[in-house]
């Protein structure tokens, strides 16, 4: 779309509730005539400063205040909406800047944690298809041990995470199902600038030299195919992997293109959008600023299940029609107030499943954390979209949607109930055959209307109970979310947390080198006055903090720290280590410097202390704490060399008679 500049030409009052009008059915629609409910975005909400934008209200019975607003489209389908051009515009433009300046939110998934839990999980997948006694009825994803298996993530961004597990499943060699060397981890996003951070990035380099890490620029929701980097290989198109493929996607369905849907009385309709926005003047309608002043209109219009016959979802309307049909007959039937419920459909997720199904031959294993819902007693109320704002924008994941696309295509999911979660896990398995019961009789529609659906993956489900049973130990008994909220809270509800709740914190998520960093101070504080064993467990720990080190953000130099926790327990020739590779990775500091003086003084190495409170000092003339130490150091020498000639002379005197 070419960028033009768009002017407040259109003044838009707050409309009613409800407006009746009439209109042309759309695509997919019955022939009735169009109910429309037009209603102002009041959903759109900043994560930043929680402002909401939309249509101001009446006040106290008065007439409608009238606010200007840009209107950059008129009402269209969401999923082909403006929306999702300035997401791929904002990730674009800011690159892996979105995550390294912290403009995006990252730490909940990209941390030792959660890169330890999805290779548990994946270990039980492959332990259940590798397993010589299931001979299961949905099991039919034996792997081939002298082939590739490709673990494709979704929307890499940084490519921390993949850093994490990559290193989680490798150290897991011993024990894993399946040939670790024969795991290809393949990175992918739509973004030129992330890939070429990838390619350059150092802890990376030696992933790729073992032939364990790939590269690509993929858009999961339109490309059929992935071309590697370094191989040269083409996954996809007429030549399916000799090997299931398995998917990873932490926080990219919430950023993929939705369709909006509502049950009214038994009624379905599709949601439409207008774009909008609140600013004077829009002079690039692909401008990311755009994102932080929408001002969007809705409008819902009746459709039936045939939504999706035509065009590119075409392939899918069986399963996605069912999809929609089990929701109007659900609120139909369940909806004794008639408050209606609202969908949000992730047809973008679906449609990158789809694809990548089709590389591994129908048959694939997901892992993915998002925020969302997997109940749908959530979906009650007619609503407008809630659009959450953090640089960027997303949506809630409608993961009881995606999982309901894999029962109807002869598979199951595996969802976390937890409903107080900042990030929600679900598994999605499909084996690459025809549905079918457990007694091999073939599934039809009406077994998978109201309860029908859980029960069927229930079933299912029991072919595979490694990795059911690693999913609720890793992913719902105690998951990213949990470990998530438990850091949290201990940094910011404890007052003075002890080094020991500190340790046991930090050996939960395998030393990870963002939890040592925010706990830094409470270590150093407290490290001197710890006992003997508790400095031993620390100084055990810390260097494999530094193995878990991924360099993204400059702000925070681990390094460095490190390096101070050394020199506070005395252990200075480790302390100038750390220093040094500061010096090497972040970039040299005046800080640095002096400290690298007091270790070498510490170590009665007096020469080095003032070479580098001088590059101190150089670096930083107003610095007075080296300038402190380098006097002392430099009268130290002094005062030595003076003594020393003192005593020279004396040795060489005559003797006096």
């Amino acid at each position: 779309m070419a960028s033009q500049a768009v002017s407040a030409s259109e003044i838009t009052p707050q409309l009613s509730n409800t407006t009746i009008g009439s209109g042309e059915p759309t695509a997919g629609s019955s022939s009735a005539p169009v109910s429309t409910r037009d209603t102002p975005s009041t959903h759109v909400v900043s994560a930043e400063n929680g402002e909401t934008g939309g249509v101001e209200g009446s006040i106290g019975g008065d007439a409608p205040v009238e606010k200007k607003r840009v209107k950059l489209e008129d009402f269209t389908k969401c999923s082909e909406s403006l929306l999702w051009k300035l997401m791929m515009s904002f990730y674009d433009r800011k690159g892996v800047d979105s995550w390294s300046q912290g403009i995006v939110p990252h730490f909940i998934t990209c941390n030792a944690f959660i890169g330890k839990v999805y290779a548990r999980v994946l270990k039980g997948w492959l332990e259940d298809v590798q397993s010589s006694s299931n001979s299961g009825l949905h099991n039919t994803m034996k792997l081939d041990p002298t082939k590739p298996l490709y673990i494709i993530e979704l929307g890499t961004g940084a490519g921390k995470f993949s850093f994490f597990m990559l290193k989680a499943l490798w150290e897991m060699a011993d024990v894993l199902p399946f040939p670790v060397e024969k795991i290809v981890y393949v990175m992918t996003d739509f973004t030129e600038s992330n890939f070429n951070f990838w390619k350059t990035h150092p802890v990376l380099h030696e992933w790729v030299e073992k032939g364990a890490l790939e590269f690509a620029i993929f858009d999961a929701v339109n490309d059929d195919s992935i071309k590697l980097h370094n191989s040269g290989k083409v996954l996809g198109g007429d030549n399916p992997t000799d090997n299931p493929i398995c998917v990873v996607a932490n926080y990219l369905f919430d950023t993929l293109c939705h369709d909006i849907f509502q049950v009214e009385k038994g009624v379905l309709k599709e949601g439409l959008i207008s774009v909008g926005s609140s600013r004077e003047k829009e002079d690039d309608i692909l401008d990311p600023d755009i994102i932080k002043n929408f001002s969007n209109l809705y409008q819902y219009n009746e459709i039936d299940r045939g939504y999706y016959a035509e065009g590119k979802d075409a392939v899918d309307a069986e399963h996605l029609g069912r999809i929609l049909e089990w929701y109007r007959d659900f609120f139909d039937k369940n909806d004794p107030d008639d408050t209606g419920a609202s969908i949000l459909f992730p047809i973008g997720a679906m449609r990158a499943l789809r694809r990548l199904s089709n590389m591994g031959g129908g048959r694939m294993v997901v892992i993915s954390g998002d925020k969302g819902n997997n109940n749908v007693q959530q979906f009650r109320g007619l609503l407008d979209p809630h659009i959450a704002v953090h640089g960027s924008f997303s949506l809630m994941v409608n993961y009881h949607a995606i999982g309901a696309y894999f029962t109807s295509r002869g598979g199951f999911a595996l969802h976390n109930p937890q409903e107080e979660a900042s990030l929600k896990v679900s598994c999605f398995v499909l084996p690459g055959e025809k549905q079918k019961d457990d007694k091999g009789i073939e599934v039809k529609e009406g077994d998978l209307m109201g309860e029908g659906m859980e029960r069927i993956d229930r079933e299912r489900e029991r072919d595979f109970p490694n990795l059911k049973h690693a999913f609720k130990d890793w992913a719902e008994n105690f998951g990213p979310n949990d470990f998530f909220i438990m850091q949290k809270s201990m940094k910011e509800d404890a007052v003075n947390p002890s080094l020991k709740s500190v340790v046991a914190l930090l050996k939960l998520c395998d030393w990870d080198p963002d939890v040592f960093y925010k706990f830094r101070d409470v270590i150093l504080n407290q490290v001197c006055q710890a006992n003997a064993k508790l400095r031993n467990d620390l100084c055990r720990g810390i260097p494999r903090v530094w193995d878990n080190y991924y360099q993204l953000d400059k702000e925070k130099d681990v390094s460095f720290e490190i390096g101070r926790f050394f020199y506070g327990i005395r252990d200075f020739g480790k302390a100038l280590r750390y220093y040094t590779i500061s010096s090497e990775t972040i970039g040299e500091h005046h800080v640095t410097f002096h400290n690298m003086g007091l270790c070498f003084y510490s170590l009665n190495m007096t020469s080095d202390a003032v070479e580098h409170f001088q590059k101190s000092i150089k670096m930083n003339a107003k610095y007075v704490k080296a300038q402190n130490w380098l006097e002392k150091v430099q009268k130290e020498i002094e005062a030595k060399n003076a003594m020393t000639m003192e005593m020279a002379e004396g040795a060489t005197a005559p003797v006096v008679a």
